[in-house]
């Protein structure tokens, strides 16, 4: 059973999984949101108003257009050293970029414009948890509309009942 200490749990919401983020922050899953901790906050998201999650592994064709740019710039460096050098920063620069974003976590919600995005340690482990606990939260969620509106149909067919019950005993 995972540590609930310094994730601000609420009284019976049950800890599913604890990972570490590659930054060093945190990241759980309970059976009614997901958390992140960072050092200056921690992030909650219900189930409820998550909309999708992506997961995005490596991105070989950006990583191949980069390298292709980089050996373009080392190749150009004998005519003209400024573009040549600048090209193959930038080709070399964007390489790292798209190593260090690799496994990234893209939580969109209904509520922020923005998607929370995590890059886990375990993207396995934890897409394990979090699928079926966002499915059971909505499975959840549609059973309380269907419940709400057999309500609202029992409620709105009730008068109906009434009145034509006083039409039958009035005497006419």
């Amino acid at each position: 059973m995972p540590s609930r200490t310094g994730l601000d749990l609420d009284t019976g919401e049950h800890l599913h999984y604890r990972g570490d983020l590659r930054s060093g922050d945190e990241i759980a899953v309970t059976d009614r949101r997901l958390l992140v901790r960072r050092p200056d906050e921690l992030v909650s998201v219900p189930y409820t108003n998550v909309s999708e999650v992506a997961h995005e592994s490596f991105n070989w064709f950006l990583t191949l257009m980069s390298l292709s740019l980089a050996g373009f710039g080392f190749y150009s460096i004998s005519e003209n050293a400024f573009v040549g050098v600048g090209l193959a920063a930038f080709g070399l620069w964007s390489v790292y970029r798209t190593y260090r974003h690799r496994d990234r976590v893209r939580i969109h919600t209904h509520s922020q414009a923005k998607p929370v995005e995590v890059f886990p340690e375990d993207v396995d482990a934890l897409y394990d948890e979090l699928e079926p606990a966002i499915d059971a939260a909505r499975a959840e969620q549609e059973t309380q509309r269907e419940g709400e509106k057999s309500r609202r149909n029992r409620d709105q067919e009730r008068p109906n009942e009434e009145r034509s019950r006083e039409e039958i005993h009035e005497p006419g």
